[in-house]
Order: C-alpha cells, then sequence, then structure tokens
C-alpha cells in the first residue's frame, strides 16, 4: 500500500513565519531577535537576524527544513504516480519480493500411497530483490542579498519559500515522471513487457476496432495466465488492480467515455486508472547528464531504443508492476553556510528504489501495419 501524505498548503503571513521560527529558535535568538508584531517590524527585525550570522543560520534552517521541507515532501508523495508508488523503506536497502506458484495436481492413486505419503513437496517459491538504486542530490544556494529582499516586503519571504520550493519540486517530479518512462522503455527493448498488436489507425472504425481490442486484453488479464509476465509465473490482473499508460496523441482520437466502456469501469474510475505519457518514442535524456556521468544508476536511451517504441500507444499493467519506494530517512535537505561568500548551500536528496516486478503483468499495447 503507498502512504499519502497530507498535502501542506503555506496560508501563514510573513508576520506568522517570523515569529513561529523565533519561537523555536535558541533561547539566546529569542533574546535578541524581538516578535513582529506589524509589516513594519519585519526591515528592523531582519536587520537583526542578518546582523549576526549564527541568528541567520537559525532563521534559514528553520525557513528551509521546517517550511519548504514539508512543501516538497507532500508535493513529491502526492504527484499523479502517487497510486503506483510503493510507499516508504526506513531501514535497509532491499526490499524482498516473493511469488509462490501454484500448487501442482495430480490424479489420485492408491496404487502409489506408500511412495507418496511421506514424499516432501516443496512450494515453488520464486523471489526477486530490489535495491535502492536511486541516490541524487539537488542543489540550489540562497544568497544574503536574497534573504536582505525578504525582509523588505509584505511577501518576501513567502515568495523566498516559493523560490525554494519550486525549483526543487519541479525537478524532482519531472524526474520520476521521467524514471516510470524510462523502465517502461529499457522493459519493452529488454523484452521484458508482453507485445500485444491490435489495428492501425485512428479513424472511426479504427477506434471502435481498438476499443474491442482494449476490451479483449482487459478480460484477458483478469484470468489466470503465465503469458503476461517476465517471470512466467501463473498470475491474474483483477480490473481494479489495472492502469493504463497512454501515448497524449493516441488517447486524445477516443472519447473517455469509449475507452473507460472499453475497460469495463466507470469514468471515474477510468480517469483514476489512466496516466498519460508525452511519446513514448520522446526521452529526456540531458535530464540524467551529470547523473550518468557521475554513477551508473541510469542508462542513455538510445535512439534505437526510441525508435522501437514507435507503435506502442498504450501500456497496460498490474499496479504491482512497478516497485518504487522513497526511502524516508535519507530524503531531504542539508544545509551549508558559506561564510566567505555569504550564502548558503542546501541540498535536497532523493533516495528511492526503482524497478519493475518479474511476476507481475504487463503488456505494451501496439497499433498493427
Amino acid at each position: 500500500m503507498s502512504r499519502k501524505i497530507a498535502y501542506s498548503t503555506l496560508d501563514a503571513s510573513t508576520i506568522d513565519i517570523f515569529n513561529v521560527i523565533r519561537s523555536q529558535s535558541s533561547l539566546e535568538y529569542q533574546t535578541s531577535v524581538p516578535a513582529v508584531t506589524t509589516l513594519k517590524d519585519i526591515p528592523e527585525v531582519g536587520m537583526k537576524i542578518l546582523g549576526y550570522p549564527a541568528f541567520a543560520n537559525q532563521y534559514v534552517n528553520a525557513l528551509v527544513n521546517r517550511i519548504a521541507g514539508v512543501i516538497v515532501r507532500s508535493a513529491t508523495f502526492n504527484n499523479p504516480f502517487a497510486p503506483l508508488k510503493k510507499g516508504v523503506i526506513r531501514y535497509g536497502e532491499t526490499i524482498e519480493e516473493v511469488f509462490v506458484e501454484m500448487a501442482k495436481a495430480r490424479e489420485f492413486n492408491p496404487e502409489k500411497a506408500t511412495q507418496r505419503e511421506l514424499a516432501r513437496v516443496l512450494p515453488d517459491i520464486k523471489a526477486a530483490f530490489h535495491v535502492i538504486n536511486w541516490d541524487v542530490e539537488i542543489p540550489m544556494s540562497i544568497q544574503n542579498d536574497d534573504l536582505a529582499r525578504a525582509f523588505t516586503t509584505e511577501d518576501g519571504v513567502l515568495e523566498l519559500i516559493a523560490k525554494i520550493t519550486d525549483s526543487i519540486y519541479r525537478k524532482v517530479e519531472y524526474l520520476e515522471y521521467n524514471l516510470f518512462k524510462y523502465l517502461i522503455i529499457k522493459g519493452y527493448n529488454n523484452n521484458e513487457i508482453y507485445k500485444y498488436t491490435i489495428g492501425s489507425g485512428l479513424g472511426v472504425d479504427a477506434n471502435h476496432d481498438a476499443a474491442i481490442a482494449f476490451r479483449a486484453l482487459a478480460n484477458r488479464l483478469t484470468f489466470i495466465t503465465d503469458k503476461y509476465n517476465e517471470a512466467g509465473v501463473h498470475t491474474n490482473t483483477p480490473r481494479e488492480d489495472l492502469f493504463i499508460f497512454m501515448d497524449a496523441d493516441y488517447n486524445a482520437a477516443f472519447d473517455v467515455g469509449v475507452l473507460s466502456a472499453a475497460f469495463n469501469m466507470q469514468r471515474a474510475d477510468f480517469m483514476g486508472k489512466l496516466i498519460l505519457v508525452d511519446s513514448f518514442m520522446e526521452f529526456d535524456n540531458d535530464a540524467f547528464a551529470d547523473i550518468r556521468a557521475g554513477s551508473d544508476m541510469i542508462e542513455l536511451v538510445t535512439d534505437e531504443e526510441l525508435l522501437a517504441m514507435a507503435n506502442v500507444k498504450a501500456i497496460l499493467c498490474d499496479k504491482e508492476y512497478f516497485q518504487v519506494y522513497q526511502n524516508d530517512l535519507a530524503t531531504g535537505f542539508a544545509e551549508t553556510y558559506v561564510a566567505s561568500g555569504r550564502y548558503w548551500n542546501y541540498s535536497y536528496r532523493d533516495v528511492k528504489v526503482v524497478s519493475t516486478s518479474p511476476f507481475s503483468n504487463c503488456v505494451a499495447v501496439e497499433a498493427g501495419s
């Protein structure tokens, strides 16, 4: 089960932020830095904070760790992919996924009773291990001048927080979106995803035929079979556990009602299971360039791999297919004050398990020629 963190909205005023930070700071800070009662007090109190590096450190650290940090964590855990993330891990670096294959059946034969009576019949147990394989940092700096400007206007502190969170959150979400695409593209090209071909074209008749094909495939996945998963184990995907990744252009050719009916789902339920992808033939390798240069966490997605995705219009997968866990003990902010430059270096660390299950159904729907 994925764990959701409540959404956090920043509805406090600049005055509230000053006073909350003051109440949670050291006694020396509280003694030297007065409470803010009116907006006119902000510049004067701000100068007291900036005038003593120890107070400025306490203020900025509280601002980032207690306010910006909460917003980033909330946004990160409640993104469009949240239903496919498995939650958090706190200790250890490995997730063991265990699958027990169906027991075998044999004929009843009294003549073989003596040789069978004490024979050991072991269950067919398969295991896959998913390890922490994503450990990146997103750095940014806050200059002393940024903080000084934040103390001169009514909304200055709120704007500073927005600057911190927006730049980090957008990057975290963008990287994660591309990581899901990465798993799909690599899984398809490594023949870990079953390929299912339907009719080509985007006309009315073709859409009708495609809807029939989607319904047939969704129906097939509800039956126990070893056909649609990498490990070849006998399993099924109930309709309520089915998620659909769909090419944005291909999706635009369908009415939502037609698609939801094709998957035998209510419109609202279907929209909760549908995740649009800009294109299966596009991947932003540049976003991961620095990460690839310093580690082996992610490989280059080649032009050949993207070309192979040309006919892929949708991916149907079990909710357990994506094995993505957040290490919430390691994820968070670290800070360093650089006195020689009078700025703070902040680093948001993002630590995850990013993997797929060989025991869960996943099917690529291709348009035939």
